[in-house]
């Protein structure tokens, strides 16, 4: 079984939530409105224990029968003779920096589980691959999604190589969305 690193979760939790803590008392000592530290405070009383759930909750197992990758909502369960490759990867996000993941991959290079390696070391991916005992494959360095899926296709989602396209689409739709306010506002206002 692999677990997730709780001591380097938790120090990252903690650090969380002392900054909101600071950004909250940042809030109400200045002269911003009051109703921001309810939104700051509100989203991360949220979040955080969110987080310490996946912490806590996330785990890989592998047994003579089975691969199972559970999260905080989500339990993926694949017979362990379905997998026949894996390739592991090292894939960049936008002004970000690189998250491991490993694509378990069946006969046929369908994908059965990803697994994201923000939980996990470098070395439980190591461990986790060696007891697989299947080839493993995947670039020598980090690559964006885009160029990843030229060499392995249908690994990575769209949404995930036009990530620029999904950001400039959210931001048109809040654009709007703030538009169409504000002109309902003007127009009953009058």
């Amino acid at each position: 079984m692999v677990r997730p690193d709780l001591r380097t979760g938790l120090i990252v939790l903690a650090v969380m939530a002392v900054a909101t803590a600071g950004i909250v008392a940042a809030i109400l000592i200045g002269d911003a409105p009051t109703v921001f530290a309810l939104i700051v405070g509100g989203l991360f009383a949220v979040l955080i224990p969110l987080a310490l759930g996946a912490l806590l909750s996330a785990r890989i197992t592998l047994t003579a029968h089975e691969l199972v990758v559970q999260g905080l909502f989500t339990r993926k369960c694949q017979p362990r003779s379905r997998v026949a490759e894996v390739v592991r990867a090292s894939i960049t996000a936008p002004r970000g920096g690189a998250g491991e993941s490993l694509f378990v991959l069946d006969a046929q290079r369908n994908l059965l589980i990803r697994v994201q390696g923000g939980l996990y070391t470098h070395e439980d991916f190591a461990r986790l691959v060696n007891a697989l005992g299947v080839p493993c494959s995947g670039p020598d360095g980090p690559v964006d999604a885009k160029e990843f899926a030229k060499t392995n296709p249908g690994l990575v989602s769209w949404a995930e190589q036009h990530p620029y396209r999904i950001a400039f689409a959210v931001a048109g739709i809040v654009c709007a969305a703030a538009m169409a306010l504000a002109l309902v506002s003007i127009a009953t206002a009058s």
